[in-house]
């Protein structure tokens, strides 16, 4: 997904990753626009809800991270960004 509205309507609330043939997640990131870590995925966590703390987040754009390893155990790294809308 390229942007997520979390306004609690049950649609598109949270930013998580997609993992298709990934069996191992190292770790997935979510960065503001001035390289502050704003979201760390942990275990039984079901992705980002545009909050730190509670505290809703301005909308704009985040950069993620994404490490993890395949199912044909090799490392696959990506990056890109989500567009928070508020």
């Amino acid at each position: 997904p390229t942007a997520f509205t979390p306004d609690n309507n049950g649609r598109n609330d949270l930013f998580r990753p997609l993992q298709f043939g990934i069996k191992e997640l190292d770790y997935f990131n979510v960065y503001n626009r001035w390289g502050q870590l704003v979201y760390t995925l942990q275990p039984n966590q079901q992705g980002w809800n545009g909050t730190i703390n509670g505290i809703p987040q301005a909308p704009g754009v985040y950069v993620w991270m994404f490490r993890g390893t395949g199912l044909d155990n090799k490392v696959y790294t990506q990056k890109g960004t989500v567009v928070l809308i508020r």
